[in-house]
């Protein structure tokens, strides 16, 4: 079968790096390529052959299990406020932290790189809620998470479908005290572009960008503008980046091909928007945020049944129904990827056009507006 190992295609590699964590002589190193994604590189003197590196590769779905979905919506306003969607995380670190557990989820650095990391306090979970659309750095928390298994407290692991299977690749068996949440994945962006915007950002308003919120409730569920916050904390609604990504311009070469993008899931819980509610479920309040949530196991049936009194909604929906409108499929690419990610290689995009040329590389033309204007018109008439 191919893989990156004996293949060399990128698409082939999702970058969890369980390849190096499991190399037995250390000869695997990730490194950063020209578009800002972290690919496996071996060093041919230490690397003795033994194989080990293709047996752990994790872009496989080898055990998707059947999924039940739910319409889900947290009982607590404030935790509500401050999720994405409808707040279903915060319930699971709830438990997780209640139990003695540890938590990892993604957050931001102190200079605002994506990274994963762990907390034990709920308190400091509320680093992990809201959404991050960049590719996260997964340091060392595999080993981490690793750690706390084998002392015996409960992990909760959350990520995209990618990372986790990773994670069980580099475990390689189960544990009965490991709990796994996939975030629904639309793609991964690239962390060099994500750097160059936040830096081109800094250089035009001339003052640090102290954080970015890609999903804040501010204007409502439906209307999610990025909010970009300074060091001095003014705020400006700036979309680039994430009209970049929704559009398919900047994402990693595996997202086009995922392996994972399937109703089958190798996760206990899977959790995302529930986009398209008002169509399914029309009479429902759901300016708040609702969330998709899908049971994927045995062992995430059992915990429903401990946390459901926190939600204040968990209907089952069918999961076909609930798939024609989430991320259950692969994207496609955008036309001008190669041509934008190109530019960022050989310098000729940086931090002071990148905003310019996001903009420009996915700019509607003026034939496709009249062209979708037109269905809309069509679409309006054949409906009334």
């Amino acid at each position: 079968m191919d893989n990156y190992f004996n293949s060399g295609k990128k698409e082939l590699c999702n970058g969890c790096g369980t390849c190096a964590l499991r190399c037995p002589k250390n000869a695997i190193e990730m490194v950063e390529d020209g578009e800002g994604f972290l690919y496996p590189h071996i060093n041919k003197e230490k690397c003795i052959n033994c194989g080990l590196c293709e047996k752990v590769c994790s872009n496989f779905n080898k055990t998707g299990q059947e999924s039940v979905a739910y319409i889900a919506i947290n009982n607590n306003e404030k935790e509500l406020k401050n999720a994405s969607s409808g707040g279903m995380f915060y319930i699971l670190a709830k438990y997780v932290i209640e139990n003695n557990g540890v938590v990892f989820g993604v957050t931001y650095d102190k200079e605002l790189n994506v990274i994963h990391k762990y907390a034990e306090t709920l308190e400091d979970c509320k680093q992990f809620c809201g959404s991050k659309y960049v590719r996260s750095d997964l340091k060392n928390t595999y080993k981490e998470a690793e750690k706390f298994l084998k002392d015996g407290r409960v992990v909760l692991y959350t990520g995209t479908a990618c990372q986790l299977s990773g994670l069980k690749s580099y475990l390689g068996k189960e544990y009965d005290n490991l709990i796994l949440c996939d975030i629904l994945c639309h793609a991964n962006p690239s962390p060099k572009v994500f750097r160059l915007y936040k830096e081109s950002l800094e250089k035009k308003y001339s003052k640090k960008v102290k954080d970015i919120k890609f999903r804040s409730k501010e204007n409502g569920w439906r209307n999610q503008t990025p909010i970009i916050v300074f060091n001095d904390n003014n705020k400006i609604e700036e979309n680039t980046f994430f009209n970049a990504f929704v559009k398919e311009m900047i994402n990693r070469q595996s997202c086009y091909s995922c392996m994972f993008a399937s109703k089958s899931r190798i996760t206990d819980f899977t959790i995302a928007d529930f986009w398209g509610i008002e169509k399914v479920k029309p009479n429902l309040d759901s300016t708040k945020g609702v969330s998709l949530l899908t049971v994927n196991s045995e062992k995430g049936k059992k915990l429903l049944n401990i946390f459901k009194n926190n939600t204040s909604i968990l209907e089952k929906v069918d999961i076909d129904i609930a798939s024609k409108y989430n991320h259950f499929n692969n994207v496609p690419v955008h036309k001008n990827r190669d041509k934008f990610f190109k530019s960022i290689e050989n310098g000729s995009i940086n931090s002071d056009n990148i905003i310019y040329a996001m903009n420009k590389y996915t700019r509607v033309s003026i034939v496709k507006k009249i062209l979708r204007k037109g269905k809309r018109i069509v679409k309006k008439a054949l409906n009334k």
